[in-house]
């Protein structure tokens, strides 16, 4: 029995007790007895339940956005199923099947790493659909360097799926730093230390596995504070948002683009291109004398005079379009 009870309860023990069917001094006798609750000094809890359903409700976001990129992927409805368990990192290594694909990845706000470990079932039947086949059969033995780099970049969308359900309460860019096979050679953090295990069981028709992502306690500690329904309450998700445009604005600004510069155009029929021969002059229509466009991705942005600057060609700016492609 829960330590509040609901008012169903309470009209049960009344009744109970008007009809003799349970008696006062019973109540104060259990009431009296000390309650001893167990606990595992191997296995300490390290998280608050309130920290848990918030790390549940980031996952099972996660879920959703994965049901969605795999089944886009293998061309079939795939579900995603998510739970969390507390337990000792070396409890988790024992429990990886060797081989396995063990990605160890990390965030740029993240002082640790963390383990996105996928079965080799999953690992082989995935690839084979992506390349074509039928999915069937998968081998059991470590996937080779071709594999590990196709399936790498799918791992990398997973991430990025996975940091987005994250961007509520920390945003953060996730990099891969190594990939292994082996889960004896992956020891990011103590044995004895204490680890959040996201279990995401992936399954279509008969085919059943699972994804593992493993957060050591260490590098969540600094984001405990998130990490709770009030942090979330408090009003605080403006500021965030306004953190993720500077951030967003950040990244976007290292996107290359491509510019060109047009010296001129003209238009010429099929059959004048057809006559071309060597030495013949194809008249542009602009002057010498005249500015150039400058166009970026394929859209007019700026006007310029073209030149040599430290004895490369070049272009000096002189002017901007409009958004409608006007000259200013």
């Amino acid at each position: 029995m829960s330590d509040v009870l609901s008012q169903e309860e309470i009209n049960q023990l009344i009744e109970a007790l008007m009809k003799g069917e349970l008696k006062e001094e019973d109540l104060l006798r259990e009431e009296e007895e000390k309650k001893v609750k167990p606990y595992d000094f191997k296995r300490p809890s390290k998280f608050s339940k309130e920290q848990l359903r918030t790390f549940q409700m980031i996952h099972e976001n996660f879920g959703r956005a994965l049901s969605t990129y795999l089944s886009g992927r293998l061309r079939t409805f795939v579900d995603v199923e998510i739970s969390i368990d507390q337990l000792t990192y070396e409890e988790f290594i024992r429990s990886v099947m060797i081989p396995s694909f063990i990605v160890i990845f990390t965030g740029d706000v993240f002082e640790g790493s963390a383990i996105f470990e996928m079965r080799l079932d999953l690992f082989y039947t995935m690839l084979d659909i992506i390349m074509g086949g039928p999915g069937e059969n998968p081998p059991n033995r470590p996937p080779t360097e071709i594999e590990t780099s196709i399936m790498r970049k799918e791992v990398t969308n997973m991430l990025t799926l996975l940091a987005q359900a994250w961007s509520d309460f920390q945003y953060f860019i996730p990099s891969i730093e190594n990939v292994e096979t082996n889960p004896q050679f992956v020891q990011i953090v103590p044995p004895n230390e204490i680890v959040l295990l996201v279990t995401a069981s992936v399954s279509w028709g008969e085919f059943t596995s699972f994804i593992n992502v493993c957060w050591p306690f260490s590098l969540l500690e600094p984001l405990l504070e998130k990490l709770s329904d009030r942090f979330w309450m408090m009003g605080r998700k403006p500021e965030r948002v306004e953190e993720r445009i500077e951030e967003l604005k950040k990244a976007s600004q290292k996107v290359p683009v491509t510019v060109q510069a047009v010296i001129g155009e003209t238009e010429l029929r099929l059959k004048e291109i057809l006559d071309l021969e060597v030495g013949d002059v194809i008249r542009l229509g602009t002057h010498y004398k005249d500015e150039i466009r400058i166009d970026v991705e394929g859209r007019p942005k700026f006007r310029g005079i073209p030149g040599v600057f430290k004895g490369k060609y070049a272009v000096k700016v002189t002017g901007e379009f409009t958004n409608g492609g006007e000259y200013e």
